[in-house]
């Protein structure tokens, strides 16, 4: 499991953001198995730029907006586990062997499932590189907070050159953060996180990669 659930797999409550969709990497014989699964539970299958994506409408069970409950669906999008910047030659390689087990919890209900995730300095690396909204901005954010910044550089190094993409997309990291107003900087400050300290970080692995 990789994205934003692979983030709140790792920090639990403090990650303070949900999303509504599950994206991971896999091998082809893997992958051909869960179509199997997925058929099973009846997921519609649909091909996507970066591999395929399963999904079927889901009825919330807690309380929910009539108009937006009938837009409610599960999104299971997987990939090869090269994934690719969009119209660059850029790409970030996860391992299928180097990962971690961690739990989830399930919502209001006092259960958990095991998951499969990169490590943490991993998704810190690829977080720092992709288009910066405030999704990747404030997973980045949190990922490093917890982080071996020698590792996480070290991670970017060995990607490809996705160090050069993460060079481009830093200036722009650092401000958006920083900007009092922008939703990544009230998600920071519900979060408890030294903004201050957190551009300084950045700082510190912009210069490393330079």
């Amino acid at each position: 499991m990789i994205g934003g659930w692979a983030v709140r797999a790792h920090l639990g409550e403090e990650h303070h953001r949900y999303t509504l969709d599950v994206d991971g990497v896999t091998d082809e014989r893997t992958l051909q198995n869960l179509r199997k699964l997925f058929e099973s539970s009846e997921f519609q299958e649909k091909p996507v730029e970066w591999g395929v994506k399963f999904f079927k409408k889901y009825l919330p069970r807690v309380e929910t907006d009539d108009d937006f409950k009938s837009q409610v669906e599960l999104r299971i999008e997987l990939s090869h586990p090269r994934i690719k910047e969009r119209n660059t030659h850029h790409y970030f390689e996860f391992s299928l062997t180097n990962f971690e087990e961690r739990d989830i919890s399930y919502h209001n209900i006092g259960k958990q499932v095991k998951v499969r995730v990169p490590p943490l300095e991993h998704m810190a690396a690829v977080k720092l590189g992709l288009p910066v909204d405030y999704k990747h901005n404030h997973d980045a954010a949190m990922l490093l907070r917890d982080s071996d910044i020698d590792k996480v550089i070290q991670v970017i190094k060995s990607n490809d050159d996705w160090q050069d993409i993460v060079l481009r997309r830093m200036p722009k990291s650092k401000g958006r953060i920083s900007q009092p107003g922008r939703i990544e900087n009230t998600l920071a400050i519900a979060s408890g996180l030294d903004i201050r300290k957190h551009v300084g970080l950045l700082e510190k692995i912009e210069n490393r990669l330079l």
